[in-house]
């Protein structure tokens, strides 16, 4: 006899299940809806744009993310901007990663299996001989994954509870319900082998190991008792995954990040990371996000999308520092926030009020506290550890603009960096230097002297402004000339490109200084810029299209790792010892240029290249981002550029390179708090370079 089974074996009337199953559908479809006005009570958001990019964009993530699980396992690379090293996986995430895989993927093996199942009986019969057998073993390895997953993911959520695990009622329910759903699958299973294949066809019942186990076990009761247990368990099987069904529907379990989750990937920002979306400044009724509808329908969606995995969190220089700030606790109170307000909301509008008035809690000052919102170092790195695209930065600086543009609120140091970059065009107030001071003696030409130049060498404002950074204008001149680069500067006409306004949430100086920039840019025929600012260097390249300014934009280390390619510069020896690289968050995570500095370095015949262990993606934020080298950081913690300076001093460093002047401030700042002058030094990389030059 050739081996197979027949679908409702000893079940009478089973196709009612199927009644069951649509109205268990009908009831996820209803709360799909229901959500989705909730959603659409915010802003517009063109994330629907280029759909074939971002189908594509979609497959790969899935492919890359879901079955592969790469973020879950804690290698947080952009797709293909790379290749992986070993370093980039995180031991960390690897546990977390494994349980995820295991839950994910026996359970998707058993719904691929049910799904072959119905096809066979209904439409094209297959069950039957190898494939029968084969489809077993299978499908039961699967169930058998998703079991050892729940049990290994109950021990870490309630054994060893991690620091970013928040337990509540609801992840303890949806672990539970897997838990029956599979053990009951099997218990089936096992009730209708011992009833069927091991009297009958022994050698077919190990093909289906986990009902199996339960046959053995169920061998010595009667037929006439496996029969009704048989049917028994049947039902109540069903009737659990049915339930499960209007469980996620109706009390939004987090188990409903199986189907919004896939939904919120598709619709995630493929533009370069990091960008913010400017502000129509004469025709918006609200500056930022002052109320939960002020964020975009995709913010919102981002907000029902989050599992509380607490993977940002992880990755928060912020919280790991101790300051009031989790990325994780943001979108959570957001999400909050949108509970409360949004069917208030929906009430109000359906009595034919287009604006309507609720009252809820504040968003800004008790759903969100302020020292949460200026603590953020828009670093970048809750955003890239997220596996499923969630974006809490974006959402940080929307209220940040609300508490500047609208309420007039910011902290004393910021307000002053703003007042001097709109007053004097840079935000370094109290500096005695030019825009020009650092070049005297060098003959450096500006491009008011002479456009005839191939490249624009934009300085910036700390390496212009700020006494230490200085140097590392000289340096990186000096490159240029002995490179024979035909270079200029914009000289006394260069101002800040604003990105210290925009990250401290002024959109309107932003839109000022790049306007201004870009106007004069395009002046002077300006095609190609090279700038050592990672800051200046995202700013022009990449936030500047939005109001037409089109450049062709290389950060130094590019720049330079190409002239050495070229056989244009050389590094004949004159620094040694040990050197470890910072990756600058604003150049490494958000520009993903991490080979370049490496390469520089490793071009100097005698230091030791060593790596910090949080480099490239998994960088710790040097600490100045987001407009915080104007910001008095808070008491509360530890300074985060003291704790990036103690991750570098680890690594035995007798110098720390950097390719950024915020991170080179930082670091600096950092070993005089160590006391480690004597035995450690910051440099810019174009300084290692010129000194062995």
């Amino acid at each position: 006899m050739e081996p197979q089974r027949e679908i409702f074996w000893n079940i009478q009337y089973g196709e009612i299940v199927y009644i069951l199953g649509v109205i268990a559908i009908a009831a996820l479809v209803y709360a799909i809806y229901r959500r989705y006005k909730f959603w659409r009570l915010g802003g517009p958001d063109s994330r629907a744009s280029d759909f074939g990019k971002r189908t594509w964009a979609f497959l790969v993530t899935m492919v890359v993310d879901a079955i592969l699980h790469r973020r879950f396992f804690g290698v947080f690379d952009g797709m293909g901007r790379r290749r992986l090293y070993a370093g980039d996986f995180n031991p960390k995430e690897l546990y977390a990663g494994l349980i995820h895989f295991l839950i994910l993927i026996g359970i998707v093996i058993l719904l691929i299996g049910t799904a072959l199942d119905v096809i066979s009986h209904y439409f094209i019969e297959f069950m039957h001989g190898g494939f029968y057998l084969g489809y077993s073993v299978v499908t039961d390895a699967g169930g058998i994954m998703a079991f050892i997953g729940v049990i290994l993911a109950m021990i870490r959520r309630y054994g060893q509870r991690p620091d970013r695990l928040d337990n509540k009622p609801d992840d303890m329910m949806a672990l539970i319900l897997l838990l029956v759903i599979i053990v009951t699958g099997f218990l089936v299973e096992g009730l209708r082998i011992a009833a069927t294949e091991l009297p009958n066809n022994p050698d077919w019942a190990p093909w289906s190991p986990g009902g199996y186990v339960f046959a053995l076990a169920f061998s010595g009761l009667s037929q006439s008792a496996l029969l009704t247990w048989h049917v028994v368990w049947w039902w109540l099987h069903s009737v659990i995954v049915i339930g499960a069904f209007i469980y996620v529907a109706f009390y939004f379990s987090r188990l409903w990040h199986i189907i919004i989750d896939p939904v919120n990937i598709f619709f995630r920002d493929l533009g370069p990371r990091g960008t913010l979306t400017p502000i129509d400044i004469e025709a918006a009724e609200t500056l930022g996000a002052a109320k939960i509808e002020d964020f975009t329908w995709k913010h919102l969606m981002d907000l029902d999308a989050c599992t509380r995995c607490g993977r940002c969190q992880d990755n928060c220089p912020a919280y790991l520092s101790g300051k009031p700030l989790s990325p994780k606790k943001i979108i959570q109170d957001l999400k909050g926030s949108l509970v409360e307000r949004a069917p208030l909301l929906l009430k109000s509008k359906g009595k034919n009020d287009d604006k309507p008035e609720v009252e809820t809690r504040a968003l800004i000052g008790e759903v969100i506290q302020e020292d949460e919102i200026w603590n953020c170092t828009t670093c970048y790195a809750c955003q890239e550890a997220c596996p499923v695209w969630i974006e809490p930065m974006i959402k940080i600086i929307e209220m940040r603009r609300n508490l500047v543009m609208e309420q007039a609120t910011i902290p004393d140091t910021g307000e002053g960096a703003l007042k001097s970059l709109e007053a004097r065009g840079h935000p370094w107030r109290g500096t005695t230097l030019s825009r020009t001071s650092w070049a005297e003696g060098l003959d450096i030409k500006t491009v008011s002297e002479d456009r005839d130049i191939d490249i624009l060498y934009w300085v910036g404002c700390t390496s212009a402004l700020e006494e230490r950074s200085v140097r590392v204008a000289q340096a990186l001149a000096g490159l240029l000339k002995s490179a024979g680069v035909n270079f200029g500067i914009l000289g006394a006409e260069e101002v800040c490109c604003g990105d210290p306004a925009r990250r401290l949430g002024n959109e309107y100086l932003f839109q000022m200084q790049a306007e201004a920039n870009i106007e004069l840019l395009k002046n002077y025929g300006i095609k190609k810029i090279v700038t050592g600012c990672p800051h200046c260097y995202h700013t022009l390249k990449h936030e500047y299209p939005r109001f037409g300014g089109e450049f062709t934009v290389i950060h130094h280390s590019e720049f330079i790792a190409g002239l050495i390619r070229e056989g244009k510069l050389t590094a004949p020896g004159g620094v040694s010892g040990v050197v470890t690289y910072h990756d600058a968050c604003y150049l490494g995570r958000y520009n993903a240029i991490f080979a370049p500095p490496r390469q520089i370095l490793k071009s100097l015949p005698d230091i030791t290249l060593v790596e910090m262990a949080r480099n490239r993606e998994r960088s710790f934020c040097c600490g100045a981002g987001g407009g915080h080298l104007w910001l008095e950081e808070q008491k509360a913690g530890e300074r985060i550029n003291e704790m990036r300076t103690e991750q570098a001093m680890e690594a035995r460093a007798s110098t720390i390179a950097t390719a950024c002047p915020y991170c080179l401030q930082m670091f600096e700042d950092g070993i005089r708090a160590k006391e480690a002058e004597e035995t450690v030094k910051a440099m810019d990389i174009a300084e290692l370079l010129t000194r062995s030059d």
